[in-house]
């Protein structure tokens, strides 16, 4: 036998390189938020699959910016194949953009045994009109992580956390008067995460069905109370009123004591703070004694994909991402809540985990308090959950009261929405 010349390895390497398929995953993952769970993922998944290489990419501005640049991909013929799709954004998604269906995947190369794994209700945060638009993928729940450190400073009790918003403005009053640091920011992006949660767990709503028609709430007593309540903390200087980026470097600095955000940023969180101080968390606060509504936050794995190899091998992934390994990694190296519920309890999966982390017992602990996360309906309902980040922004920046920025964000949300039906 001839020995291989330098030609014939070239060639055989072109040939095999020739016979993998590249597909595109696009996510909303930074290096303190999952990024490196999403690399080791796709290294397993590719080990698994050699025939099958997954290019990831990083869209800032989480849910929001990657929805705009898959719409610029989409309009430029040079879709991605698998897309992390905000729960808000999935009903828009399913209703103005050249998806292919998880229902469709399933059926045309196999993956009706995957699907039965998960419970109905499960699925039905993929489903838009009784089709299961995009793989349920991400869910967490807002928790307020907080500086055990910093409270003793202030002289309160780390093993006794307040629980409602009226505890937590005590809390960062003294926090304020005995250190001088923030007691609270709250996650700010234009998403409206924070501030639905805060609306429907004072009893508010951000969509009701009126007369067979959509019509937004966010002018209601409820959700003007959430709101002011917020605006009052920042006005009063107990809490910080700024976007994502600057709010977190100030909770990792020592100067913020709290940080409520996604359990999705446990892992990120420990990492970062180590060693610089403890690091607790408590379950999102309340209004009083009413029970708490926390939107789930997270995503479905939507495929955009037009070739049906790539549509395939996308299914493939999928399919490994929502797997008993796929969500082991993805919950220990995020924090996200895994859609599997069993694997908590098994030890082969997440079960020794859990139990020796706390803080994602917090978000287990919330999930019977879960929501449907809002999107609003119709072809502008990007445009109307913008109306209503505004509004907010105006708030807390001292703008506009509370009552006056919602009554404007709601005209303009109801015109935006305008007669899309609805039933109830």
């Amino acid at each position: 036998m001839k020995p291989w010349t330098l030609g014939a390895i070239a060639a055989l390497g072109l040939a095999l390189a020739q016979g993998t398929i590249t597909i595109q995953y696009w996510h909303i993952n930074t290096e303190a938020f999952g990024l490196p769970a999403v690399r080791e993922l796709i290294r397993e998944f590719e080990k698994r699959n050699p025939g099958i290489k997954v290019e990831e990419r990083y869209h800032p501005n989480a849910y929001t910016g990657l929805l705009q640049n898959l719409q610029a991909a989409l309009a430029a013929g040079n879709p991605p194949d698998v897309v992390q799709m905000g729960y808000l954004y999935t009903w828009y998604a399913a209703k103005n953009l050249p998806f292919v269906s998880i229902t469709e995947l399933a059926k045309r190369f196999g993956g009706e045994k995957h699907l039965r794994r998960f419970a109905p209700n499960v699925l039905a945060l993929g489903q838009v009109d009784g089709v299961l638009v995009g793989m349920p993928y991400s869910l967490s729940n807002i928790v307020a992580y907080y500086n055990a450190d910093l409270f003793r400073r202030a002289g309160l009790d780390p093993d006794r956390p307040p629980s409602t918003w009226e505890g937590w403005r005590r809390a960062a009053h003294q926090i304020k008067e005995r250190t001088g640091k923030y007691g609270i920011y709250l996650i700010l992006l234009d998403d409206n995460w924070a501030i639905e949660a805060l609306i429907r767990s004072n009893g508010g709503t951000l969509l009701r069905c009126t007369g067979g028609v959509y019509r937004t709430g966010v002018d209601g007593k409820e959700a003007v109370e959430a709101l002011a309540m917020w605006a009052s903390l920042v006005r009063d200087g107990l809490a910080l009123g700024v976007l994502l980026q600057q709010g977190e470097q100030a909770f990792l600095a020592g100067e913020a004591a709290s940080f409520m955000t996604t359990i999705a940023r446990r892992a990120g969180l420990q990492e970062q703070t180590k060693g610089r101080f403890e690091l607790r968390a408590a379950r999102f606060p309340t209004f009083g004694g009413k029970p708490p509504a926390l939107p789930g936050g997270g995503n479905v794995l939507m495929v955009f994909s037009r070739d049906p190899k790539k549509q395939e091998a996308a299914w493939k992934f999928i399919q490994f991402l929502t797997s008993p390994e796929g969500f082991t990694l993805w919950t220990k190296g995020t924090g996200y809540v895994p859609l599997l519920p069993e694997l908590i309890r098994d030890p082969r999966y997440l079960k020794d985990f859990v139990e020796k982390n706390p803080i994602q017992k917090v978000a287990v602990e919330q999930l019977p308090f879960t929501v449907p996360w809002t999107s609003f309906p119709g072809p502008n309902g990007l445009a109307a959950s913008q109306a209503l980040f505004r509004a907010v922004q105006r708030a807390l920046a001292g703008q506009a009261p509370a009552e006056v920025a919602l009554k404007e964000a709601a005209a303009e949300i109801n015109r935006l929405i305008g007669a899309e039906r609805c039933s109830g």
